[in-house]
């Protein structure tokens, strides 16, 4: 039989220089957004990855990885971390797949809306440079980038989850002996880290994993805050639903899964979130499941579907609750630039055009791919439906939680446009 050619033989390859020409056009790019802003994109949760001091309400990992660098550049220290981690992850992907005219990932990546969130003070970004970091150290057999990968994973709740349904595709699609060892040294890693930070920072911190599923539904069915006020006669859980039925067809909160914040506002001595989560979230979730199934599911379906509409909205509004250094006030965010129509739908055109590009992507290039590169491609793909089923569940409709995975989407299209031809793996049936 015929010697089967080396994928590296045929690949165009990258000498150094073009790696760290393509290195610095992926970190400009991705710092882009923030310098047109004249700050970086900021949300209210920003103050707590900032790296100025970790937050009791977040995770910690970003925090503290950032804080030297917090030192010397102050805000900016988060989104110069993110665009050094995700143009390194670009790379890996380029060079374990052996991409031929890999500037292309350059648009992708503008249609996936990925500068604007590495451009951000905030661990979505992360999402993409961990999966594709797992990735890669499985398949070069990398203990360092399944390390870095957990480290990453462990900077948002979500993150253990996600990599657990990576590994557990790995497995399915690879079997079990391909899972056992860089995801499982991964997943070590991100409980290790979150679970040491934790212990090190506010270790009394409640756990609110059961409100936000309970906020999620009472705040779309005020009806259950009163259902709990009857079994449990706390009167002011009564007093929030009227609360709730009162702001919520607000212009302001339209599609708004987050309510909770508004009563902690309202009734400041007498909701108390660690209480919430001990004695009520948990009797909410089973009411919204045996009292109104239909319409609970109805409700998570329209959110997860909600997340590839024509309408996209930003958590990075004008006017914050949280003190913002100076800079701050006189950028495009503070003035409103980013929220006005015309934006927000150009946003809504970008990523219209990844999910058209990944689409032809998929009819024409599919089936030009070898078996390990489709594999590969699948578990992308189910990773990103893992994450927008997750959030659909437990969060709603803020987009953010979508277009953290968009490069993810990204990546699925470049391994399918610019993956070598499988003429490689034919010749191994042709060359007898």
């Amino acid at each position: 039989m015929a010697e089967r050619p080396r994928l590296n033989a045929i690949a165009p390859g990258m000498s150094a220089g073009a790696t760290a020409l393509m290195f610095l056009s992926l970190v400009a790019l991705f710092l882009l957004p923030a310098w047109l802003n004249g700050f970086p994109w900021v949300m209210d949760d920003s103050i707590a990855y900032s790296g100025q001091g970790v937050n009791w309400m977040r995770a910690k990992t970003a925090a503290v990885l950032v804080a030297p660098l917090y030192g010397l550049i102050g805000y900016w220290a988060l989104p110069v971390f993110n665009a050094v981690v995700n143009a390194a992850a670009w790379l890996l992907l380029i060079r374990s797949f052996d991409l031929r005219a890999y500037w292309l990932v350059l648009p992708l990546a503008v249609l996936a809306l990925q500068p604007l969130y590495t451009s951000a003070v905030l661990v979505d970004a992360w999402f993409f440079a961990a999966v594709v970091f797992l990735i890669v150290s499985i398949r070069s057999k990398s203990p360092f980038l399944a390390l870095s990968a957990g480290i990453l994973f462990s900077g948002h709740a979500s993150g253990l989850i996600l990599a657990g349904v990576l590994t557990v595709l790995v497995a399915l699609f690879f079997g079990i002996r391909k899972a056992r060892v860089m995801p499982v040294l991964a997943i070590a890693t991100a409980i290790v880290v979150s679970s040491f930070l934790n212990a090190k920072y506010y270790p009394d911190t409640p756990s609110l994993s059961r409100t936000f599923l309970a906020a999620r539904l009472f705040s779309v069915k005020p009806e259950l805050l009163r259902l709990e006020c009857d079994r449990s006669s706390e009167k002011v859980l009564c007093e929030a639903g009227e609360l709730i039925e009162t702001i919520q067809h607000r212009p302001e909160n339209a599609g708004r899964r987050d309510f909770f914040w508004d009563l902690m506002r309202a009734f400041p001595d007498r909701f108390e979130l660690a209480a919430f989560e001990r004695d009520h979230a948990s009797p909410i979730i089973r009411s919204a499941i045996t009292t109104m199934p239909l319409e609970t599911a109805t409700l998570m379906l329209q959110d997860f579907f909600s997340f590839y509409g024509t309408g996209t909205r930003l958590d990075f509004a004008a006017r914050l609750n949280e003190p913002m250094p100076q800079p701050f006030y006189t950028s495009w965010q503070a003035k409103g630039v980013w929220e006005t129509d015309s934006h927000l739908a150009m946003l809504t055109g970008l990523r219209m055009l990844l999910y058209g590009c990944l689409a032809v992507a998929l009819i024409t290039g599919w089936q030009r791919l070898d078996r390990d590169t489709r594999l590969w491609l699948a578990i992308l793909l189910l990773v990103s439906l893992a994450n927008d089923g997750l959030f659909a569940v437990v969060s709603g409709p803020p987009d953010r939680y979508h277009h953290r995975i968009l490069p993810l989407l990204a990546g699925a299209a470049a391994l399918l446009l610019l993956s070598n031809r499988r003429d490689h793996t034919d010749m191994s049936s042709t060359g007898r």
